[in-house]
C-alpha cells in the first residue's frame, strides 16, 4: 500500500449507519450452542397434556367397515382427494325443496362435499378457508407456514382449538405483559406451545417474576427476548437463576439486569454454563471478578461456543497482544467474527498502527516497546481504541481506528 494511504489526515466523523453499509461480522444465531436443553421437553409435555386434555373422541356406533374404507383409500390414492359415498335421495327427502334457496332445515338441499373442510393434510393452509380461528391467526399476523416447519407435529394440536380457548391468552398477551397488537402475531408464531397451554400456568410463571421485582416493561422484554420462558415451569426457571446468581457473586439487582439483558442466557441450563465458566477461569486466566463483570456486561458471551471463544481468545491474546483486563472492558471482541478480527488487524499492522490501548495493570510480557520501531518511535505510537477498532461498519473502523479511507480497507480485502 503506498504512503499516501498510510498518512492520512485526521479522521473525519464516522458517516451514519446505512444498511448497505459492511458490518463487522458477529458470530451469528446459528452458530450458537445447539444443544438440547430442557424446554424441548417441556414444549413435548405441553403437547401430551393437551392431547390428555382435549381427546378425540370416536363413535362406535357410526365406524364405517374396513372394506368402505379400502375403497376410499383407493381412490384417494389414484386421485389424490377424499371421496364419499354416493348419497341416494329415494324417499322423497328433497320433493319440496327449492334449490334457488339457500339451504336451511326446512329448505334441505343434496349433500355438496365440495363445501366441506379437507379430511387429510400435511399442511393447515386447506383449512384457513373452513376455520374461522385460523383465519383469526392470519389476521392478527400469524405465519402457518413458519409454524408448521419449525413445529410439524403441532398443527393438529392447532386445528382442535376453539376461539373461546385462545381469546384468554390473547389478553394475557396484551394486558398482563403488555405486547403491542401488531407484536402479538409474530411472538404466536415463534412460540405457537403458548396457544396449547392452561392460562392459569403462565400466569402464575408471570407472577413469579413479579414476586422478584421485575417491572411490566422488563417481564415484556423477558418473555419476548426468549420465547419459551412461559414454556418453563416455576421450579425450573427458580433453580437456574439461583445457580447463575450463586455462580458469578451477582446481586438480586444485577441478576435481574443480566436477565433483562439477555434472557436467553438459561435456556440451555446450567452444564454449558458451567463449563464456559471452567474455561475462563482455569484455561484462560480470568479472574471471579473479571468473570463477574463479563455475565453483567455482555451475558450473551455466555451462549457461545467454548471452542470459537477460546480460538479468538488465543489470537487477541498472542497475536494482537491485549490483555485480560482490556477484553474484559470490551468483551465483543470475543463474540466477533475471527475473519474479521483478523482482518483488521492485518490492515492496521500494514499501515504501522496496530498498537492498542490496554486497561488496567500489563499483565503479558508484551508491551508497546515490542512493537515501536525506527519509523515508529515509542513516543510517537498512536494507540489505537479497541473502541474504534471493534467498530459495528467498516467504514467506521477504516476512518477510526485506521485513519483513512473505506476504499483502501475494501481493497485490501478483496486483495487479501
Amino acid at each position: 500500500m503506498t504512503s499516501t494511504i498510510v498518512h492520512q489526515k485526521a479522521a473525519r466523523k464516522p458517516p451514519e449507519s446505512n444498511p448497505n453499509t459492511t458490518k463487522i461480522g458477529v458470530v451469528s444465531e446459528e452458530r450458537l450452542q445447539n444443544i438440547l436443553s430442557e424446554e424441548e421437553g417441556a414444549n413435548l409435555e405441553i403437547l401430551e397434556k393437551f392431547e390428555e386434555k382435549c381427546p378425540v373422541s370416536v363413535d362406535e356406533s357410526s365406524r364405517i367397515t374396513s372394506s368402505v374404507i379400502a375403497e376410499a383409500r383407493k381412490l384417494k390414492a389414484e386421485t389424490g382427494r377424499a371421496t364419499y359415498r354416493k348419497i341416494h335421495y329415494s324417499e322423497g327427502e328433497l320433493t319440496q325443496s327449492d334449490l334457488t334457496e339457500p339451504p336451511s332445515p326446512a329448505n334441505p338441499h343434496p349433500f355438496d362435499p365440495s363445501d366441506l373442510p379437507p379430511v387429510h393434510s400435511h399442511s393447515l393452509v386447506p383449512f384457513v378457508n373452513h376455520s374461522p380461528l385460523l383465519r383469526f391467526f392470519v389476521d392478527i399476523g400469524v405465519d402457518l407456514s413458519e409454524i408448521e416447519n419449525t413445529n410439524p407435529n403441532i398443527g393438529r394440536h392447532i386445528l382442535r382449538l376453539q376461539m373461546e380457548d385462545v381469546l384468554p391468552k390473547i389478553e394475557l398477551l396484551q394486558k398482563e405483559i403488555g405486547f403491542e397488537n401488531e407484536a402479538i402475531g409474530t411472538y404466536l408464531t415463534r412460540n405457537p406451545f403458548f396457544l396449547l397451554q392452561d392460562v392459569a400456568d403462565m400466569q402464575t410463571r408471570l407472577n413469579y417474576l413479579e414476586m422478584k421485582k421485575f417491572s411490566k416493561e422488563e417481564r415484556r422484554k423477558i418473555v419476548d427476548g426468549y420465547r419459551y420462558w412461559l414454556n418453563c415451569n416455576v421450579q425450573l426457571i427458580d433453580s437456574r437463576l439461583g445457580w447463575l446468581q450463586k455462580q458469578f457473586g451477582l446481586t438480586a439487582k444485577l441478576t435481574r439486569q443480566v436477565i433483562v439483558k439477555e434472557p436467553r442466557i438459561i435456556m440451555f441450563g446450567t452444564g454449558p454454563l458451567e463449563r464456559l465458566v471452567q474455561m475462563f477461569t482455569k484455561e484462560l486466566s480470568f479472574s471471579s471478578e473479571q468473570l463477574k463483570k463479563l455475565v453483567v456486561d455482555d451475558p450473551r458471551l455466555f451462549m457461545m461456543d467454548s471452542k470459537l471463544i477460546s480460538k479468538t481468545y488465543k489470537y487477541v491474546r498472542d497475536v494482537m497482544r491485549i490483555n485480560n483486563e482490556t477484553i474484559v472492558e470490551h468483551p465483543l471482541i470475543l463474540r466477533c467474527s475471527f475473519s474479521a478480527i483478523k482482518s483488521r488487524h492485518d490492515f492496521l499492522q500494514r499501515l504501522g498502527r496496530a498498537h492498542y490501548q490496554l486497561s488496567g495493570k500489563k499483565e503479558g510480557k508484551y508491551d508497546v516497546s515490542d512493537v515501536a520501531d525506527a519509523k515508529y518511535p515509542i513516543g510517537k505510537v498512536e494507540l489505537v481504541d479497541l473502541e474504534h477498532f471493534l467498530h459495528p461498519t467498516d467504514a467506521g473502523f477504516a476512518m477510526m481506528a485506521a485513519k483513512t479511507y473505506t476504499v483502501a480497507y475494501d481493497r485490501f480485502l478483496r486483495n487479501s
